[in-house]
């Protein structure tokens, strides 16, 4: 999804005391949880008119608020469940990507599917949106000049200024009585980070700028649970992000929901036809599919939601080829090769197609358990070949 050409499209203009635009819980992990949770809501009818009760009291909602974002029962947390809820159904109307019905109650259909799935996915996917929805926001509301004057020069003093500017700007166009500006100043925050993440300059911090880069760490509401902390020499953040992002609770809520989305993924792709085609391997085409996990989920659970790690088969493939026996406990190494042969080969036509669905490195890291190879992360489709060429 190119959110950077979908805005280009749109006027982000705010008109004065109406709409959000951004709140001081505007976060990628909580766009990501939201738009999981719509798109629960609607698995039915995607042309349902849904209101913001409707998420907020979603058993997912609730679920992952407890289990993901360590939150308490709703029960005794209301205006925190509340505010997650509202506050990302109002960006995303203010974006387009849903429409608002009405006010009283406030309700909301889906405008953009796709951006909506895409950033079901996962936090990263939800960060693409908000960096490229807050830089346009800055441009169509003529804060951009300030925030690049930083960016140009970023000190203290230039900071300050784009904070001071921000504050004008919200006096005239937000709902904020009064001179009390510690809520403006959070809002700011959170815009602020942002847009210093994208641009990979210092970002706020305690309103102070910091020494270096901005982290993603400083945009998300789960700061303090897992992301940046303890990461690997030599390794990206991007790279880390990627990597952590299926290792959270594989076991629990959060991990359900995510395996289940990701083989909903392989299972829309290949439209609910097996990857192996070949009579050999008794292919039905109307047989049905199961998602089968190349590398075992009780063995490996880190690849459990690796896309790259699962495979449409037909049921008979799946528990007669795939497994011994129909033991899922038990691989069988020959077919799991052909399993991989055939993986490589579509995510191969994925990538030359231009598609953002798989991670060649992701499949990589596969390879190289699954088959007890050396392949380095940067490895290429060539080098990937030679080596399954082996086998």
């Amino acid at each position: 999804m190119d959110f950077q050409e979908y805005f280009q499209n749109k006027n982000l203009k705010k008109i004065p005391r109406q709409g959000l635009h951004y709140e001081q819980k505007t976060t990628p992990d909580l766009l990501w949880c939201v738009s999981l949770v719509i798109l629960d809501v609607t698995k039915n009818d995607r042309n349902l008119v849904f209101s913001d009760n409707e998420i907020r009291l979603s058993p997912l909602f609730d679920n992952l608020m407890q289990d993901y974002f360590s939150k308490p029962s709703q029960t005794l947390a209301p205006g925190e469940y509340n505010k997650v809820s509202s506050y990302q159904l109002g960006l995303l109307s203010y974006a387009g990507i849903l429409k608002k019905i009405s006010d009283r109650p406030k309700q909301y259909k889906i405008e953009n599917l796709e951006a909506l799935e895409y950033m079901s996915t996962n936090d990263l996917n939800s960060s693409r949106f908000l960096t490229e929805y807050t830089e346009k926001f800055l441009e169509d509301n003529d804060l951009v000049t300030y925030f690049e004057n930083y960016k140009n020069n970023p000190n203290q003093a230039n900071h300050l200024i784009a904070k001071d500017k921000y504050w004008e700007w919200a006096k005239v166009n937000t709902k904020i009585r009064g001179t009390d500006r510690k809520h403006t100043y959070r809002v700011f925050n959170k815009i602020f980070n942002v847009y210093c993440y994208k641009h990979k300059i210092p970002g706020e911090d305690g309103s102070n700028v910091t020494s270096g880069p901005c982290p993603y760490s400083f945009l998300i509401y789960n700061r303090k649970n897992f992301r940046d902390e303890n990461m690997p020499s030599g390794m990206t953040r991007r790279e880390y992000l990627d990597s952590v992002l299926s290792d959270i609770d594989v076991g629990g809520v959060v991990g359900a929901v995510l395996l289940q989305k990701a083989k909903a993924d392989i299972k829309k792709k290949y439209n609910g036809i097996s990857e192996i085609q070949e009579q050999e391997y008794n292919f039905t085409p109307e047989g049905g599919v199961h998602v089968h996990h190349i590398l075992p989920q009780h063995s490996h659970p880190q690849f459990a939601i690796f896309r790259e790690n699962l495979i449409a088969l037909t049921p008979g493939q799946h528990l007669s080829y795939a497994h011994v026996q129909g033991n899922t406990h038990r691989i069988n190494s020959d077919f799991q090769k052909v399993c991989l042969k055939r993986k490589f080969e579509n995510i191969k036509k994925s990538i030359k197609n231009g598609e953002d669905f798989y991670m060649l490195n992701k499949f990589i890291q596969v390879l190289n358990l699954t088959l007890n190879l050396q392949l380095s992360d940067t490895s290429t489709m060539s080098e990937i070949n030679s080596a399954l060429s082996a086998f």
